[in-house]
């Protein structure tokens, strides 16, 4: 084995450290064929550094100190959060960055980041007061202008604000309003106004957001499985990306059986749609047949 050079032992001593291993002089010396004494001198010199290198527990083999072990985690996670926002764009990301600089004085990111989120920088207002209703279980009032009727502006009052959630990079208010759970477009709301009624959250429909898999679930609605049959050439991205609460069941033949948890079957047709033709539902098979049924209406008008 070639010699390794002093700051690569450092470099190496670090990486594994930082890996979660606690290392020895004497093994280390072993494995690179040096004294014990070159090897010390390395420790030492970690040591005076601000690396964080210490004593292990047993006083003979060294470690990084958990506060160390935190700061690196923490500059990862700001670092990251520095890119996201930084795709999102826009008055967003100065306030964003406004806030990371005051975490960690000069971020520079290896990260290169793709979200697609749409940019709400002219609505940073509205969410701010929208994070306030929502935390203090506070109803709003607000006006809303519908995509598909744009010279209509209808007001909704002692509405019952739940989350503000992004699906495919679009940002959506949950709301209860009467009986109903609606999913407000963001950029579509005006002239909010926060009431002082409070309410109560409904937890069942919480949870069932939280496992949603696109925008068109149903709060109302109790979730019922399907399974998927995914050819070989899909499965590794299913492991690589799993979908909320997936089961998967590789088969013998190559294929794997996919089982979700859905709401509205919307949910479903949208992964149909982009995975074309590798996968197909196999239960409840009417699905699979409603699906085809569309795909024929589409291709015969097309």
């Amino acid at each position: 084995m070639e010699k390794l050079l002093q700051h690569q032992r450092h470099n190496i001593i670090l990486e594994r450290l930082s890996n979660g291993e606690t290392l020895s002089i004497t093994d280390l010396a072993k494995e690179w064929s040096i004294a014990t004494k070159t090897v010390q001198r390395d420790f030492e010199k970690l040591q005076e550094g601000n690396y964080g290198v210490i004593r292990a527990s047993d006083g003979k083999r060294f470690t990084l100190s958990m506060q160390h072990t935190t700061s690196k985690s923490a500059d990862t996670a700001i670092k990251m959060l520095d890119s996201l926002s930084s795709d999102i764009g826009g008055e967003f990301y100065t306030k964003a960055q406004a806030a990371l600089h005051k975490l960690q004085r000069y971020i520079e990111s290896p990260f290169y980041t793709r979200i697609d989120v749409e940019n709400i920088s002219d609505k940073l207002d509205l969410i701010e007061d929208l994070e306030y209703a929502i935390s203090t279980q506070k109803m709003v009032t607000f006006k809303y202008k519908r995509w598909y009727k744009p010279d209509e502006i209808k007001t909704y009052e002692n509405v019952k604000p739940y989350k503000i959630i992004i699906f495919d990079g679009f940002w959506y208010l949950l709301t209860q309003y009467k009986d109903h759970y609606i999913k407000f477009y963001l950029k579509e709301i005006i002239d909010l106004k926060i009431l002082e009624k409070t309410f109560e959250y409904d937890d069942k429909v919480l949870d069932r957001m939280d496992k949603a898999l696109d925008i068109w679930f149903d709060p109302k609605t109790e979730p019922f499985d399907v399974t998927l049959l995914l050819d070989s050439d899909a499965i590794v991205y299913f492991e690589r990306k799993p979908i909320k609460g997936q089961f998967l069941k590789k088969n013998s033949d190559g294929t794997a059986e996919l089982t979700v948890s859905i709401t509205n079957k919307k949910e479903i047709f949208t992964i149909l749609k982009k995975w074309l033709p590798q996968i197909k539902v196999i239960e409840p098979m009417k699905l699979q047949e409603e699906f085809e049924r569309i795909l024929q209406g589409y291709l015969a008008n097309n």
